[in-house]
């Protein structure tokens, strides 16, 4: 799909809202370079005109990641460097992308017993979905930050499969990152959940935004997913030490669970002005809790020796 990869859409830690003013989020990487890690533009806001008015005047170093080939080459042409960090899985709705056997039978199991609810918003349903994330799997380890939205706010929609006694076993949150363009914001499952529940709530979120004449839907991003770089680029490097720290942060089952809908995969990249520097990266690797994630995660893989390309 080259004109969906072309296209100039929003990076994933951006998303549109209703109200008439954009808001930004920025933490502090370096003395010089802070991160944009979230931007909520009005609907009807023009992305370029976005850029213009708000970011590029920025009297300061700038990373912003999560852009596509569109919205990156943009960002070039005004000064930041780019980097492929990874792949982006897009479900086009029109299109059905449940055909496999082996999927279809995951989704009847996961349906038995279960019911698929969109929850409306309220500060109740906030703090609920902030407690679910400590009954799912790797919710008693240290959690990922920055790179996706993990509060359950007015603009975004929260879909949930659960049983007859209100237990939730899956969570899906979701924003708009164009109109008639939904993106995943924050994926859960609950610990021992049964198998196909997931599958299940992908399935009916998928025909609810469809009948709502939605054209696409992101299932989100997969770092480290890009192998053609020389080791010894910028890009090649990053993937590359990413991918052997895959027994903290398993981004290749978090592939093999996206692809499995056959979804369009397209490109993804950190955004950096002036440029990427070794100082920028490791204060990316600290503001995410990734550091903690191998903290935690070490001992355990260096036990069994199970630290591997």
């Amino acid at each position: 799909m080259k004109h969906l990869r072309e296209r100039i859409m929003l990076p994933f830690s951006f998303c549109r809202y209703g109200k008439s003013t954009p808001s930004m989020f920025f933490i502090d990487l370096t003395r010089k370079i802070k991160w944009l890690t979230f931007a909520r533009v009005p609907y009807g806001y023009d992305l370029k005109s976005f850029l213009k008015e708000k970011v590029y005047p920025y009297n300061k170093g700038l990373l912003i990641d999560g852009c596509n080939d569109g919205v990156a080459l943009e960002f070039s042409d005004n000064g930041f460097e780019i980097l492929k960090t990874g792949q982006e899985a897009i479900l086009k709705l029109r299109y059905n992308h449940f055909k496999k056997k082996s999927l279809k039978e995951l989704i009847r199991r996961g349906y038995r017993g279960k019911h698929f609810e969109e929850i409306p918003y309220s500060p109740e349903m906030k703090e609920r979905l902030r407690k679910f994330r400590f009954e799912c799997a790797h919710g008693s380890e240290p959690q990922l930050k920055y790179l996706f939205n993990d509060e359950f706010e007015p603009f975004n929609r929260l879909f949930v499969i659960k049983d007859d006694n209100d237990v939730w076993y899956g969570a899906f949150m979701l924003s708009d990152k164009e109109d008639y363009f939904a993106q995943t914001e924050l994926i859960l499952r609950r610990k021992h959940a049964p198998v196909g529940v997931m599958e299940a709530l992908i399935y009916s979120i998928f025909n609810t935004l469809k009948a709502e004449g939605y054209e696409y839907w992101s299932l989100g991003a997969v770092p480290f997913t890009v192998y053609e770089d020389t080791l010894f680029s910028k890009e090649g490097m990053l993937n590359f030490v990413g991918r052997r720290l895959r027994f903290a942060y398993n981004y290749e089952g978090l592939f093999f669970f996206k692809n499995k809908f056959n979804p369009i995969w397209i490109d993804y990249y950190f955004c950096v002005r002036p440029k990427l520097t070794f100082t920028v990266l490791l204060k990316v690797l600290i503001k995410t809790n990734l550091h903690k994630l191998i903290i935690n995660k070490l001992p355990h893989i260096l036990s069994f020796g199970l630290i591997k390309r």
